[in-house]
């Protein structure tokens, strides 16, 4: 079959089937985006219920039965395969636009990367059609829309790998120029970012100190900062450090080469990618391992797996925490969150201390603010710098807030999600009267691998004991989270999957008094009612 070279009926099969082919690849440019192009989060994601859905779904099972049936038809008649095919990619457009209106169409950030994905993949289905020129082909292409979108992804990563290895290369050039500059690297499973805005408080007062913005933590993040960054004058360069991979950290110092590494805390956070704590553990300590003998390794005594290969350290080592046991450099004896502020005492090596925090919320904050401390005195900030400093550091931007919202309060813990985390905005949810309905909005925790039932049961035991209600807005820890809160629980468990009805619900507090905990990623619609995002 010959496809005519322009007829009316050819022209709308044509223009809907573009209109097809680029709401299918956008949702999946969108779906890889979310998993940054790495096939081991994908990989993660599928293991879920929602990835599990997600392949049985219209767009990838019902649909392609439909396409099979069309393509498989015994019809000898061109035009009535044509009405068929203009019927069945209408039918399939309207269901593609009222899944965008209503918000279940996945939507990229069209970066770059994302447009190349889906031009690409598109002018590979448009060619495959053009060569075959066979209209029962066009119900086939059905069928392989997620893998040429999928290779076309790897595809990319080719040319991507090469832009990243040129980049590393000039960005360790051009840090290298910069002798007289102090490197302080941060990482760990939680607390990065808070360390790294406290750092950068605490030595603005005595340096001309840069830091790697927002969450820009990876290889190529860093690299394509420092290239695009003037370093003239700069004292003191904060660089935050993540990591999915054994040898990513370790990549990233021998770029920038740290005088000071932190190491905030280790625990399950993306367990699953890594395959255990043990290699968590071994990423997060390439950090400390990269420090030199005259710099500084600072990390958290309290944390058993970040105290434990200190003495294998060659670097000078300072810790922080509560546990006298432990003796770190750091005490921090004492934490009350009052009226004037957050106050915090103890031991700094040997020498009592106590401070005020006017404008800190959360006690967790000081387990922030203690290596960032630490990190100061040894560039030699005097005390009495810091405690003025002390006077005007507040929390971070991203890190845990509260927000008014009607009659209600929502306490924002939607940037991330690990269990200890959960722990600590569960805490601040308690701090709230008892006789204020309190409600925990989560999708759970991601990544956990195979200690996530476990941990979810366990988070739900702790939300039985301070929620009225638990809202899961996914199938994939509903199950595990209300094991957790028991049969016996006062704390009702409820299942809201549907944006639409999370929403609505969401706005009854307008007008009736209660306070909300958002823990890990809501949907779009949800952030922008509450906090206008």
């Amino acid at each position: 079959m010959t496809i005519p070279e322009f007829s009316p009926l050819n022209l709308s099969i044509f223009l809907l089937w573009f209109v097809s082919a680029f709401l299918d690849y956008a949702d999946h440019c969108s779906l890889w985006q979310l998993k940054e192009y790495r096939w081991d989060k994908f990989k993660d994601f599928l293991s879920t219920k929602q990835g599990k859905q997600y392949f049985s779904s219209y767009a990838l099972f019902f649909r392609t039965l439909f396409a099979l049936c069309i393509f498989f038809w015994p019809l000898n008649s061109v035009f009535g395969l044509k009405i068929i095919l203009l019927l069945f990619l209408s039918a399939d457009v309207f269901f593609g636009a009222h899944r965008a209106v209503r918000h279940g169409l996945r939507r990229p950030r069209f970066t770059l990367r994302a447009i190349a994905t889906v031009v690409f993949s598109l002018c590979i289905e448009f060619s495959f059609l053009f060569f075959y020129r066979d209209w029962s082909i066009i119900a086939v292409v059905f069928l392989f829309r997620f893998y040429v979108s999928t290779a076309v992804v790897f595809f990319l990563d080719i040319p991507r790998s090469i832009y990243k290895r040129c980049l590393v290369t000039y960005a360790t050039k051009k840090i290298a120029k910069y002798a007289d500059m102090v490197v302080i690297g941060v990482t760990g499973s939680y607390g990065k970012t808070s360390v790294k805005a406290h750092l950068v408080h605490l030595l603005s007062s005595s340096f001309s100190v840069c830091a790697t913005p927002g969450n820009v933590n990876t290889e190529i993040g860093v690299a394509a900062f420092i290239l695009k960054t003037s370093f003239v004058g700069v004292r003191v360069f904060v660089v935050e450090m993540g990591a999915y991979n054994i040898g990513e950290i370790a990549q990233l110092c021998r770029m920038v080469r740290p005088k000071i590494g932190i190491l905030t805390a280790i625990n399950e956070q993306h367990l699953s990618l890594f395959g255990s704590i043990r290699n968590i553990q071994k990423a997060k300590y390439e950090l400390l391992r990269s420090i030199p003998q005259d710099g500084l390794a600072i990390t958290n005594s309290d944390n058993p797996y970040c105290r434990e290969f200190l003495h294998e350290l060659t670097a000078q080592v300072e810790t922080f925490g509560g546990d006298e046991g432990e003796k770190p450099t750091f005490l921090v004896s004492f934490i009350e969150q009052t009226a004037e502020g957050l106050h915090a005492a103890g031991v700094y090596k040997g020498n009592k201390w106590s401070f005020l925090f006017p404008k800190i919320i959360g006690e967790y904050q000081m387990v922030n603010i203690a290596p960032a401390y630490i990190a100061a005195r040894f560039l030699g900030v005097p005390d009495f710098v810091l405690e003025k400093q002390f006077l005007t550091i507040c929390n971070p931007s991203h890190a845990l807030s509260v927000v008014p919202y009607g009659m209600s309060e929502v306490i924002n813990d939607s940037y991330n999600s690990n269990p200890d985390g959960f722990r600590v905005a569960l805490e601040r949810l308690a701090s709230f009267p008892s006789s204020v309905p309190r409600i925990v909005v989560t999708r759970g925790m991601m990544e956990l691998g195979e200690r996530s039932e476990i941990l979810h049961e366990q988070i739900g035991e702790e939300i039985s004991f301070i929620a009225d209600e638990l809202v899961v807005i996914t199938k994939d820890f509903y199950e595990p989270l209300k094991r957790g809160v028991g049969e016996k629980s006062r704390t009702k468990v409820v299942l809201k999957e549907n944006h639409e009805a999370l929403l609505a619900y969401i706005q009854t507090f307008k007008k009736r008094k209660a306070v909300l905990l958002f823990e890990n990623r809501i949907p779009a619609m949800v952030q922008k009612e509450v906090f206008g995002l």
